[in-house]
């Protein structure tokens, strides 16, 4: 049957001695190392995590930022846009009292001319009855006098009209 051979015994005390040898010195510092190992994965992964929740923060913030931004130059444009619409209504307003200035300046001066002629008119017709009235009375009439008399009957004639 079975017999207990002291080679045998020898065989399994040497493979439980070569067991607790490996187990000491080679299973444990293996299972410290992988357990460090995997502790280290861990907090990398962790600290990854991290990285990328402060990241996205980072860039909720900047596209925070980034609407702000647009929205001030919206408003920095339409406050321009608002001051150019106001001075071009007051460059405007200025240009037609200016228009309008010279418009009644330019009227004054061409009623201003239309006396003159007018004066020069009533002292050449003047002049020419002075004339026709000397030749028909065959006198000199040359003299002040005669000349006033013919402007007061010319502006009686032109204020009939």
């Amino acid at each position: 049957m079975l017999s207990l051979d002291w080679n045998l015994v020898f065989t399994i005390i040497n493979l439980l001695l070569l067991y607790l040898l490996l187990k000491k010195f080679l299973f444990k510092p293996v299972c410290e190392m992988m357990d460090k190992r995997e502790k280290l994965i861990h907090d990398q992964m962790a600290e990854a995590e991290a990285e990328k929740a402060e990241a996205m923060k980072l860039k909720a913030d900047y596209e925070e930022t980034l609407k702000n931004a647009r929205q001030e130059a919206a408003k920095i444009t339409d406050a321009a846009r608002a001051r150019a619409g106001k001075e071009y209504d007051v460059l405007m307003a200025n240009a037609r009292a200016e228009s309008a200035k010279l418009m009644a300046d330019a009227e004054k001066s061409i009623e201003n001319e239309r006396a003159k002629v007018l004066d020069g008119a009533k002292y050449e017709i003047a002049d020419l009855a002075l004339l026709a009235a000397a030749k028909v009375i065959s006198k000199n009439a040359d003299g002040v006098d005669n000349r006033q008399l013919a402007e007061s009957f010319i502006s009686e004639a032109g204020e009939q009209e």
